[in-house]
């Protein structure tokens, strides 16, 4: 009877390729006991069967699958990632030498060592990483300003010669996390690129194990499905998990620059129309991430990389008025050059008026753009995507697959790889106590421990977007009162900064 059985699931779950099937030969195949149909060497000759199917190879994924894979608990089992991408070509990107890439990401202190302990961080191009212990933050609509500077507020102890957080091109950490993977000592992952998942299925029998379609034909049966596909999740869907949220009406329009000095501090200012971010890299570059409308995104990413620049200096300096002048001379036509003079002159006031000032507040502005680099202008769209819940039967979600929000703290891959860290140690807990991986009862502990932390971030974050998005007059008095407040109690700042490394 068993073997009949094995004999029409070969049929039914074709091998994914010949070097799946080489590797099935030595590893055995972790099942529930109400699964099981026969011996574990019977199972292993099943190539198209997994403990844990990844759907995602992006930073999320990626992580999940380099933890697995150094898991002594969970690298025993049987796992694979799909995703549509060149995933073996990504792991062995080389950085170009005369720019950063423009989608960049921003890890806490605790992240960085969590990779560290993973083997993870070597694999990077650490030389390519800026560490960033200090972020300045104003508004333009009034006169409040924070400057959180851990080398200011924090003593050595708490630093340990590490900083607060660290900026990484997302391409670099993706290709070091691949890396780790491929050079895993324990069973490798089966790396399935280059492939789509075109159906999800429940599975057959008492047991409904998934089952995964892909465009390349093969089918794949998991025992734990797991969404890190992004924001318009499949598997989400799939598990029929709800989703609620808004859509900002804004896009993203990220881009590297070349600044005129060096600089390690991240800068950003909170205009009418939606933050403007600087993220420092090393040698003199940074990071633009820029909340636009839709009418101005198109128009800034329609002008001249010289007219650009000019245009990011002035959203860092100039009253959001001025601002509006120099889009209104794009808009009826008036030339670049006509625009950078405008532009030049307003800015030459500006430090003018800086000087006699003499204010320190003037060390708090963002260095000059000398430049962007060539063709590395990309936007995509801003929203606020909540979700009912991180887990179904035999489901679960990590990173944007179970939750989206706004750029503008930096903080959506933390919140990932911390959904990662949380759901590695509940599923070795279960295989340590003999518990089935993808039962709801042992999933239930992950959406506990991951699903109110992640709503009460998304909360905060859009809260914020909200109260700077106002401009009625006194609650930017307000606003910038609570401000300069919050500038001036070290030990709230402290507080503040402790949270932003954990």
């Amino acid at each position: 009877m068993n073997l009949t059985k094995n004999i029409f699931l070969s049929q039914l779950l074709p091998r994914v390729n010949n070097r799946q099937v080489a590797k099935s030969a030595i590893r055995t195949f972790a099942t529930s006991g109400q699964q099981s149909s026969g011996s574990q060497e019977q199972r292993s000759e099943q190539p198209g069967i997994y403990d844990i199917v990844i759907v995602g190879g992006g930073a999320a994924g990626c992580a999940l699958a380099s933890a697995l894979s150094t898991s002594r608990t969970l690298g025993k089992l049987r796992i694979a990632m799909v995703d549509p991408a060149g995933l073996s070509q990504i792991g062995r990107w080389q950085p170009p030498t005369d720019t950063y890439l423009p989608r960049t990401l921003q890890i806490t202190l605790s992240n960085k060592r969590y990779f560290e302990r993973r083997g993870v961080w070597d694999h990077c191009y650490t030389d390519r990483v800026q560490p960033c212990h200090r972020a300045v933050v104003t508004d333009a609509s009034g006169n409040g300003e924070i400057d959180l500077d851990a080398a200011g507020v924090l003593d050595r102890m708490a630093l340990c010669d590490d900083s607060v957080a660290y900026m990484i091109e997302t391409k670099n950490l993706v290709s070091g996390l691949l890396r780790s993977i491929y050079d895993s000592q324990q069973s490798p992952i089966d790396m399935i690129e280059r492939a789509k998942v075109v159906k999800i299925e429940p599975g057959h029998g008492p047991v409904k194990w998934p089952v995964v379609t892909l465009s390349n034909k093969a089918v794949l049966q998991a025992r734990l499905l797991v969404g890190a596909d992004g924001g318009n999740s499949q598997i989400r869907k799939f598990a029929g998990i709800g989703t609620y949220g808004t859509e900002y009406g804004q896009y993203g329009l990220v881009a590297t620059l070349c600044l005129e000095q060096l600089n390690t501090t991240a800068f950003q200012r909170f205009l009418p129309t939606g933050p403007i971010a600087m993220l420092p890299f090393p040698n003199g570059y940074a990071n633009l991430i820029w909340s636009l409308y839709p009418e101005q995104l198109q128009m800034l990413k329609s002008v001249s990389e010289e007219l650009f620049a000019s245009l990011v200096n002035a959203a860092f300096r100039l009253s959001p008025a001025e601002l509006q002048c120099f889009y209104r001379m794009i808009q009826t036509g008036a030339a670049d050059g006509d625009v950078m003079a405008a532009i030049a002159w307003r800015l030459d006031v500006f430090a003018d008026k800086a000087d006699i000032a003499s204010e320190p507040s003037g060390s708090l502005l963002a260095p000059a753009v000398a430049a962007i680099a060539p063709r590395s202008r990309l936007s995509f769209p801003l929203r606020l995507r909540m979700v009912d819940s991180l887990i179904a039967e035999r489901v679960a979600l990590v990173g944007d697959s179970g939750h989206v929000m706004h750029p503008l703290a930096g903080q959506g891959l933390n919140m990932g790889l911390e959904d990662v860290q949380s759901l590695v140690s509940v599923l070795e807990q279960a295989m340590e106590a003999g518990q089935d991986i993808g039962a709801l009862q042992v999933l239930k502990s992950y959406n506990k421990k991951r699903y109110v932390r992640n709503l009460a971030m998304q909360g905060v974050v859009d809260k914020i977007w909200h109260v700077f998005g106002a401009q009625a007059a006194p609650l930017v008095g307000m606003r910038s009162l609570a401000m300069n407040g919050l500038d001036g109690f070290a030990a709230a700042k402290k507080m503040l900064l402790k949270g932003m490394m954990a």
